[in-house]
């Protein structure tokens, strides 16, 4: 693992989960950010957090994270898991690339489905600040230094930290692809960014979808019962009884919008497709508090919303709500519709962009 530098606007403070190494990447607002370098699985974000009807700020924890070492290793409910080389199940852990048939077994200890990928159970390193300048390709800062300070896209100060590792075929049962990969998470008073690069460095074309599996709370809220859901989808993704998404065009459910939707009594564990855009060309996913309009809005410049509200969990079950940026559909390897969407050329890059924000309190 390399040494972060301490910078004077801000600092990596590195720690641990039990025997797992963690970094903590802190803002000047007293923003933080808390990564076991385990699958670079974030742990916690905590920001400043603005009550209706006062100036008074707390910084609160916004992300449920894993607690213990013994969670993260066992994976359960995958919490903030960054799904790759590919996102949700494979069905019967089975697929064919090419003409060549391969199978993939479960990942984590305990997993009875081939699902979420590997790179959540790899180590990962940081990225030293002057070997980052090609993970900050078109993110907006013009500084060029991949050092944890500056201004992000709206010039907000900001903080940053990059994680890489490596996914070998010849280590990996049934994914004989060699790929490398970097995250770059940066972090303002009220936001958590995250650009993920990744690039096929082997001699074949390669499967490879990604996404992110975080979940979230909003502060006052023991559970997500009294929060509304808004997702900017034209339709939802119709799946059969063990969650595979239904073939060809059946899949796709074509609706006008999705919410608000009052999550009191609202299981899910869909998918939503077809996304939105703003003008910006990013499409939001809000989960609010109603009577305030306090809550939080997840970003993505493309792919598919997953939301899962918890419903099952041994612990924590509707704490908190998951909402999944994914880049394409859940058994993607095995299906024609998304056969381009998968497939990566010897020396091909693509990023992924999302992120995090705070939406404030109406004010009376």
């Amino acid at each position: 693992m390399t040494s972060a530098t301490v910078c004077s606007n801000a600092y990596i403070v590195e720690g641990s989960l039990g025997a797992l190494p963690t970094v903590a990447l802190v803002h000047p607002s007293g923003a933080e950010l808390v990564v076991a370098l385990r699958g670079a699985t974030v742990l916690a974000w905590r920001a400043p957090w603005s009550r209706p009807s006062s100036t008074s700020r707390d910084v609160v924890d916004l992300l449920d994270g894993y607690a213990t070492e013994q969670a993260l290793l066992a994976q359960d409910a995958t919490r903030s898991g960054l799904m790759f080389p590919f996102a949700n199940r494979i069905a019967g852990g089975s697929y064919v690339f090419d003409g060549v048939a391969h199978h993939v077994p479960p990942v984590a200890p305990g997993e009875t489905q081939t699902m979420h990928g590997f790179a959540r159970v790899l180590d990962w390193e940081i990225v030293p600040e002057d070997e980052d300048e090609g993970a900050l390709r078109g993110t907006g800062r013009t500084d060029g230094t991949g050092a944890p300070g500056g201004t992000n896209r709206t010039g907000e100060e900001s903080v940053a930290l990059t994680l890489a590792t490596e996914i070998r075929g010849t280590d990996l049962a049934g994914y004989p692809f060699d790929l490398e990969t970097r995250i770059r998470f940066e972090l303002t008073e009220r936001t958590l960014d995250v650009t993920w690069s990744y690039r096929n460095v082997g001699r074949d074309a390669a499967p490879v979808t990604a996404g992110w599996h975080p979940y979230f709370r909003i502060p006052g809220h023991d559970t997500i019962d009294g929060l509304e859901l808004h997702v900017p989808a034209r339709a939802t993704v119709a799946t059969d009884a063990s969650l595979l998404p239904l073939d060809g065009e059946a899949a796709r459910v074509v609706r006008d919008a999705v919410g608000p939707v009052a999550l009191a009594g609202t299981c899910l564990d869909t998918a939503f497709t077809d996304l939105v855009t703003d003008a910006d060309g990013r499409a939001r996913t809000r989960v609010l508090d109603p009577s305030t309009g306090a809550g939080l809005e997840l970003w993505q410049e493309r792919g598919n919303m997953h939301v899962y509200t918890g419903d099952g969990l041994d612990e924590r079950a509707r704490a908190s709500i998951a909402l999944e940026p994914v880049e394409s559909l859940t058994n993607a390897y095995n299906r024609e519709d998304c056969a381009q969407d998968v497939r990566l050329a010897p020396g091909e890059e693509r990023v992924f962009r999302f992120g995090v924000g705070i939406v404030a309190p109406h004010r009376s």
